[in-house]
C-alpha cells in the first residue's frame, strides 16, 4: 500500500506546473550561477596575481633596511559556491620592524553590495527554500478541502504512510532537477579549465556542501508538511509558512547583531586602533627619551663641544650607544609587545563574546546557520578572518627571522634629533636576496 501512495505522491507532483516551474529555475540560475562565480573567481586570481607580481617587480633589489614585506591573501576556488565574507575579508598584511604588522580591507564594490551575487548558497537558502514551501503548503490542506483524504483513509492504510509517502515523494521529485542542475554545473566548471571540481582536495567539501543543502531542503519539506497538516486551508497554511520564513530568514539574522550591540556593547574598530596607537606612541615617546638621555650622556663625555647634536658618523659616540642602549630596547619592545597584545587580547575577547551572543540568536535560524556552513566550507566564512589574522602573526615572525635581523636598522637619538645607519650582516646580500612572500 505504502508503495502505491509513494507512487501516486511521485505522479502527482510530476504533473503539477509547480515542478516545472523549480526544474526550469535550477537549469537556468544553478548553471548561470556558476558561470558568472567562476568568471569573477578569475578576475580575482587575475588581481591577485597581479598584486604579488608589483610587490615582486617593485621590491626587486630593493630590500633596504626600512624595506616591509607584504603578504596577499589567494582567492578561495570553492568562492563559487559561496561569496560569503569574501569581499569583507582582509587580503593584504604588511610587516614591520616593530613586530607589529598591518592589515589591509578590500575597498566595497558599491554596485556590488547594492545588487548582491546570486551564487550557489543564495539559491539553496533563500530561493530553494521558497520553492521547498511553495511545493508542500498544500499537500494536506489541500487535500483536506479537496475531500481527498476521506477516500483515501476509507482504506486499510495508516496515516503514517501517507505522510511518509507525501514528504518523500514530493522531496524526490523536488530534488531531482536540484541534482541534476548543480551536476551540470559542477561538468561546466570543470571543462572551463579554472577550478578543478572533481579533485580529492575540493570534491569531498563540495559533495558535504550539496549534503547539507540537501538536508536543509528536507527540512523544510518537513516544516511544510507539518504546517500543511495542521491548517485547515491552503490559504492559511502558505500564509503560516511564509509569515516563519519571513522570520527565520529575513528577522532573526538582521537583528541578531543588533540585539548583541545592546546587550554587551563594543566599541568599533577605529577607536581600538586609536586607543592602539596612542599606547603605542606613549612608549615608544619614554623608550625615544630614556635613548636621547644616554645619547647625551656619551656626547657630553666623548665630545662635549657637540652636545646637542647626532650624527651617525662618529663612529665612537655610536658604539657606545649601540652597546649601551640594547638592553633599553629590549626591554621596551617586550614592554611594547606586552601592552599591545593585551589590548588586542581584550579586545578580541569582547569582539568574541559579542559575536558568540549575535551567533547564538542567529542560530534559532535555519536559513542563517545554513548560510553559514555553506561559507565556512567555501572558505569565506568566520573562520577563514581568524585563519588569516594567525597567517599573518605568522608571516610577521617569518619575516623577522629571514630579513630584519640580518639587515640591522641603527637609529641614534639625542635631544636635539636623531640620525640612522643600516648594516647588513655577514653573508646576506640585500641586491640578490629572494623578495619574501
Amino acid at each position: 500500500m505504502f508503495k502505491t501512495l509513494l507512487i501516486k505522491e511521485i505522479q502527482s507532483a510530476i504533473i503539477d506546473f509547480r515542478f516545472w516551474v523549480v526544474m526550469a529555475l535550477c537549469l537556468c540560475i544553478i548553471p548561470l550561477s556558476f558561470y558568472v562565480s567562476v568568471k569573477n573567481y578569475n578576475q580575482q586570481v587575475a588581481d591577485y596575481q597581479q598584486d604579488v607580481r608589483i610587490y615582486k617587480e617593485m621590491s626587486a633589489g630593493r630590500l633596504y633596511t626600512n624595506f616591509n614585506a607584504e603578504g596577499v591573501r589567494p582567492p578561495s576556488p570553492l568562492s563559487i559556491f559561496s561569496q560569503g565574507l569574501d569581499n569583507k575579508m582582509p587580503y593584504k598584511v604588511t610587516t614591520s620592524r616593530d613586530g607589529q604588522f598591518t592589515v589591509y580591507y578590500k575597498k566595497p564594490d558599491n554596485k556590488e553590495d547594492l545588487l548582491g551575487k546570486i551564487d550557489f548558497a543564495f539559491i539553496v537558502v533563500f530561493v530553494l527554500s521558497i520553492l521547498a514551501i511553495a511545493f508542500t503548503f498544500s499537500t494536506i490542506s489541500g487535500d483536506k478541502e479537496a475531500g481527498v483524504f476521506r477516500a483515501i483513509l476509507s482504506n486499510a492504510v495508516l496515516r503514517r504512510q501517507i505522510l511518509i509517502a507525501k514528504l518523500v515523494g514530493n522531496y524526490i521529485v523536488f530534488t531531482v532537477p536540484f541534482i541534476f542542475s548543480v551536476f551540470v554545473a559542477l561538468v561546466l566548471v570543470y571543462f572551463t579549465g579554472s577550478i578543478p571540481v572533481f579533485s580529492a582536495e575540493l570534491f569531498p567539501s563540495i559533495l558535504i556542501m550539496i549534503g547539507l543543502s540537501l538536508l536543509f531542503l528536507f527540512a523544510f519539506f518537513n516544516l511544510g508538511l507539518w504546517i500543511s497538516s495542521l491548517a485547515k486551508t491552503s490559504v492559511l497554511s502558505i500564509t503560516i509558512l511564509l509569515l516563519i520564513w519571513i522570520l527565520v530568514g529575513l528577522v532573526i539574522p538582521k537583528v541578531s547583531p543588533i540585539v548583541a550591540e545592546a546587550v554587551y556593547p563594543v566599541e568599533s574598530k577605529s577607536i581600538y586602533e586609536l586607543n592602539k596607537h596612542m599606547v603605542r606612541e606613549n612608549i615608544l615617546n619614554e623608550q625615544y627619551q630614556e635613548e636621547g638621555k644616554i645619547y647625551e650622556e656619551i656626547i657630553g663625555r666623548l665630545r662635549p663641544e657637540l652636545k646637542g647634536s647626532v650624527s651617525n658618523a662618529w663612529e665612537d659616540v655610536n658604539n657606545e650607544y649601540d652597546e649601551k642602549v640594547v638592553p633599553i630596547r629590549e626591554r621596551y619592545e617586550k614592554i611594547l609587545a606586552s601592552e599591545t597584545e593585551k589590548l588586542a587580547n581584550d579586545y578580541s575577547a569582547r569582539c568574541n563574546t559579542q559575536n558568540r551572543i549575535s551567533k547564538a540568536i542567529s542560530s534559532l535560524s535555519l536559513i542563517n546557520s545554513i548560510n553559514n556552513l555553506l561559507a565556512e566550507f567555501s572558505s569565506t566564512g568566520y573562520s577563514e578572518v581568524d585563519n588569516f589574522m594567525e597567517q599573518a602573526k605568522i608571516y610577521q615572525q617569518h619575516i623577522e627571522e629571514i630579513q630584519y635581523k640580518k639587515m640591522l636598522l641603527k637609529i641614534y637619538r639625542s635631544t636635539g634629533g636623531w640620525a640612522s645607519g643600516g648594516e647588513t650582516v655577514d653573508g646576506f646580500d640585500p641586491q640578490t636576496a629572494p623578495v619574501p612572500t
